[in-house]
């Protein structure tokens, strides 16, 4: 019997819960396998509404909706004006990359929250490679941590890559913590973190080319002009 890798997180957390390795991933969180099993649970139900918003391409309305939105969070968040609007990556079926040549995806990725925790959001910037910009993607995520925000932009933003079916990405982060984890320089402790740590890790496994980097704060003010649009429009 051959079995179905999972795809998404959601069913990735539902292979963690069936996994015979639950024990050993509890002992190196600190957690019981009774408590982790219950953790994953709760984050499985969390992330259901999240990701189909995600993998749903978004009706006319709702465009309209979202350019409203940028106007009413432009009145809270002047700078957001400095960048384009671009295509909402969800409406995108193929990849926004040309179809000839093996080009790069960059990827600027960033997380907010408001309270750490408290209020949190994402947002990701899809561009050819020192090109153009080419898609935006941004979300609130309900309460979270900024890491966890980090990284969920990061896992929302290789979903995308998978669904276009790119396969080299250059992904760039102001997270000096999120990098050095993804790096293997920084062991991933949190109980919190590691799951999202896994699926970066499963997603980025059907990539020929993954290369992550830190940049300063201001190299990537698009993505957190996205993120804190989403939190001004909730």
């Amino acid at each position: 019997m051959t079995t179905r890798k999972p795809e998404t997180l959601t069913e990735l957390l539902k292979t963690l819960e069936r996994s015979g390795d639950l024990r050993s991933l509890a002992r190196e969180c600190g957690l019981s396998v009774r408590e982790l099993r219950r953790r994953l649970s709760i984050w499985r139900r969390e992330l259901v509404d999240d990701e189909a918003q995600v993998l749903d391409p978004l009706p006319v309305e709702a465009n309209r909706g979202k350019t409203r939105s940028r106007k009413e969070a432009a009145k809270k968040n002047p700078g957001i004006d400095e960048w384009p609007e671009l295509s909402p990556a969800a409406t995108l079926a193929k990849s926004p990359l040309p179809a000839r040549g093996k080009p790069v995806l960059e990827i600027f990725t960033d997380g907010a929250s408001r309270g750490n925790p408290g209020p949190a959001s994402i947002g990701v910037v899809f561009r050819m490679k020192d090109g153009e910009a080419l898609a935006e993607h941004c979300e609130t995520i309900g309460r979270a941590t900024n890491n966890v925000a980090e990284y969920r932009a990061v896992v929302a933003a290789l979903e995308h890559c998978q669904r276009w079916q790119v396969k080299r990405v250059l992904l760039n982060m102001d997270s000096e913590l999120i990098v050095r984890q993804l790096h293997g320089t920084y062991r991933v402790k949190s109980p919190d973190l590691r799951p999202l740590y896994q699926q970066v890790v499963f997603l980025s496994k059907g990539l020929d080319e993954f290369r992550v980097q830190h940049i300063k704060r201001a190299l990537n003010g698009h993505a957190d002009a996205l993120a804190n649009r989403a939190l001004d429009a909730d």
